[in-house]
């Protein structure tokens, strides 16, 4: 993934004081007509990650980003406001990338005095909690503090919760965000994953118990002395589990130190069967895997908020544009493909942004010609089309108020996931 597309330019915005106040003071620099409320895009790999926490202990989450999720203890009711016992299971999901915020389905327009603004995300969440299928809520009195690990470091975000019946976003606060100071972000994609030959105790697994394991999996690469200190007869380790990792290989050393390692079990038949072309591939399936962990853990800048009900929530900065050209679009899409049926985006890499517009009509359409910017349209069956940023070329000699015919053609590609969405994007831009 080309990371440079996903982290825009730095935008100069006065510290903490971009506040409701100052969003309302630049009403005259938005648009009022863009749209903003899509469909989640259906057919994707965008799902919510599961978690299980007790319902009468405080516990917190490891998201393994620099992120995190602090329930205090008695934390949960039922929808009649009885206090919940046992596991309750947590439904989480964050969206950070504009792949991420075009599968979501969230709206990213934020409506003060009567004007729409475009919102520029500094990391959103969902979040909601059940037991045995049925919704709970938060107890009255508590609060749960969310840390999410955001890639976007400018300091200062709104924070907003989303009426989820409206589509509306309601303004919160705004705070300062925590720069990550973790190692854990350093990936490297030349190591290979380790081997331990260590003996620990599965009794409390029992999942494990008809597996003739012979040795345990590091799920990410260790750094130089690592796996010496962890065969060390003074190392002291032990099978643990915990909610974000799975299985975790826990590790204290005679200088009182405390390691921990997501691991799995290492069979004797995967050893029987690890030829040269098995090892091989399964060493390119774990670079795929840490490249997707290097990725996900590229977190700059932990924001930290509590909130005392679930939903939707954002960490956002309105996006104004010093020179916007503001046009009457029409987009033309592929021979037969029904309007009502697409979902139409602009991105714009440099600011951010991403905006949804309708494609069956003219549309007052605003975007700036100094930046990079494409088309991506979700036809029918995932398909998709687009328009290059070099397609935008005749629009930045227009004046403002002209109409402009915008060609998006098809691509051929398939959507199935978020990283497709930037990969295509990388090669418009």
């Amino acid at each position: 993934m080309n990371w440079k597309y996903i982290i825009p330019a730095i935008l100069v915005f006065a510290a903490c004081e971009s506040t409701e106040k100052n969003v309302t003071a630049k009403a005259e620099l938005a648009d009022e007509t863009l749209l903003s409320v899509v469909n989640p895009i259906e057919g994707t790999d965008a799902a919510p990650r599961n978690f299980e926490v007790s319902a009468s202990k405080a516990q917190t989450i490891d998201l393994g980003n620099g992120g995190s999720i602090e329930f205090p203890d008695n934390a949960f009711v039922d929808q009649k406001g009885k206090p919940v016992k046992g596991k309750v299971d947590v439904q989480w999901q964050e969206f950070h990338s504009l792949g991420d915020i075009m599968l979501s389905g969230i709206p990213m327009k934020y409506d003060s005095a009567g004007v729409q603004f475009d919102l520029v995300s500094g990391g959103m969440f969902t979040i909601n909690a059940s037991q045995k299928g049925k919704p709970v809520e938060i107890a009255p009195s508590k609060k749960v503090n969310v840390n999410v690990a955001s890639i976007q470091d400018t300091p200062c975000y709104n924070f907003y919760e989303m009426d989820e019946k409206s589509g509306k976003w309601d303004y919160e606060t705004t705070k300062l965000g925590a720069p990550i100071k973790s190692e854990t972000a350093e990936v490297k994609e030349t190591e290979t994953p380790d081997l331990l030959d260590v003996n620990l105790k599965t009794k409390d697994f029992p999942e494990l118990a008809k597996l003739d394991i012979v040795g345990w999996e590091v799920k990410r690469p260790l750094k130089s002395g690592e796996k010496n200190v962890l065969q060390l007869q003074s190392t002291k380790l032990r099978l643990v589990k915990t909610d974000s990792l799975g299985l975790t290989l826990e590790a204290k050393t005679n200088v009182k130190q405390t390691l921990r390692y997501p691991v799995a079990p290492y069979t004797m038949d995967q050893a029987m069967l690890a030829s040269k072309k098995n090892r091989k591939e399964m060493t390119e399936g774990f670079a795929e895997t840490r490249k997707h962990a290097a990725e996900m853990l590229a977190g700059r800048v932990v924001r930290s908020i509590e909130i005392d009900n679930f939903g939707t929530f954002n960490w956002d900065i309105v996006c104004t544009r010093k020179n916007p050209k503001k046009l009457i679009a029409n987009f033309n899409l592929p021979k037969n493909t029904d309007p009502k049926l697409v979902s139409l985006f602009l991105l714009s890499p440099d600011e951010n942004a991403i905006v949804a517009y309708n494609p069956g009509g003219d549309n007052n359409f605003s975007f700036d010609p100094n930046m990079k910017n494409c088309l991506i349209a979700i036809l029918p069956g995932n398909k998709v089309a687009s328009l290059s940023n070099e397609g935008f070329n005749h629009a930045r000699t227009l004046k403002n108020g002209q109409l402009c015919e915008f060609t998006l053609k098809d691509t051929g590609i398939k959507l199935k996931s978020a990283k497709d969405i930037m990969n295509h994007m990388s090669a418009l831009l």
